[in-house]
């Protein structure tokens, strides 16, 4: 009698969660009458009472696998362990909003930019064959000069997406062009904003695999800092020191709390920060960020090259 009480005080607990246990509630059941009821009854009732928090949280956490939700950071969640797990469900949910969101602006950049530019090419030169059949050569000729402006035009708006998704010159030329071609860039787009650069390296010393590596991370840095920062100057260091590789970016904007950015929830937490600290990770860098309000913030990775061997 005690294990049918123990069999069934299990499957209430547990939600059902396996159908065999069906079978043995059904059984444990039949075999359960008079004081045993009653035995059975005051079991559940303490049993209730003392995992009735345990058993609520394994409840929302099955409703939130089923349902897809994703847990906030610091959720104190019972029977440990789950810390990590609830990172990587927000990690990958926030993932999925970043890869809509770029799909979004790179096709916003195709219809807004180059797919206007055809448009206004098709009409021109629709209106240059209507000339044509008339006759009027000299507008004609006037309407193809227009048209090769507008050709030039498109093709330039086509590198320009070509180049944000990924620079050609990158698997070309190599990573410092590269680089030396982005802030060039960036300085004539912000032209309020000073970039300090020094590679003190060759081409040949950086690992093909962490070159585009490098640069989405000093891209995303480098919006972090238009957006957020408020900086006037911005230093970026990459050089070979020993065995490793070392890399720095730093500014002399706002700065934040670190701590604070932490315990955000949403897509207010800080995205772009997280995601320079797992690319680092992942191509077997070590990852460090300091940041003071007032007082400017600092990226540093490090990647030993014995670790980017081991991670190859």
């Amino acid at each position: 009698m005690v294990l049918a009480c123990a069999a069934v005080a299990s499957v209430y607990l547990n939600g059902f969660n396996r159908p065999n246990w069906t079978g043995i509630l059904r059984n444990s059941c039949m075999e359960i009458h008079g004081k045993g009821h009653a035995m059975y009854t005051q079991s559940m009732r303490e049993s209730n009472q003392q995992g009735s928090e345990a058993t609520l949280v394994r409840s929302r956490r099955r409703q939130g696998s089923r349902a897809g939700n994703i847990y906030p950071r610091g959720a104190k969640l019972a029977e440990g362990g789950t810390g990590a797990q609830t990172e990587l469900r927000w990690m990958a949910n926030q993932l999925l909003s970043v890869q809509e969101s770029e799909r979004k602006r790179i096709a916003s950049d195709l219809h807004d930019g180059l797919g206007q530019s055809l448009t206004i090419m098709q009409l021109a030169l629709a209106e240059s064959e209507k000339l044509l059949e008339k006759g009027a050569v000299g507008e004609v000729s006037e309407s193809l000069r227009q048209l090769r402006c507008r050709v030039r035009d498109a093709m330039q708006e086509m590198r320009h997406v070509a180049m944000n998704l990924r620079p050609p010159m990158l698997d070309d030329l190599g990573i410092l062009p590269t680089l030396s071609w982005f802030f060039r860039e960036f300085e004539q787009a912000c032209q309020g904003v000073r970039v300090e650069k020094d590679f003190s390296l060759h081409e040949s010393n950086i690992p093909a695999r962490l070159k585009i590596t490098i640069f989405r991370i000093i891209q995303e840095a480098t919006n972090n800092i238009v957006k957020y920062a408020n900086a006037d100057l911005i230093r970026v260091n990459l050089k070979q020191n020993g065995d490793a590789l070392h890399f720095s970016i730093e500014d002399n904007g706002d700065g934040f709390d670190p701590d604070e950015v932490a315990i955000r929830n949403g897509s207010d937490r800080g995205l772009g920060l997280l995601s320079m600290k797992d690319r680092a990770t992942i191509s077997g860098g070590e990852y460090t960020m300091d940041s003071i309000s007032g007082q400017g913030t600092r990226i540093c990775i490090c990647w030993p090259f014995d670790k980017l061997s081991d991670a190859a």
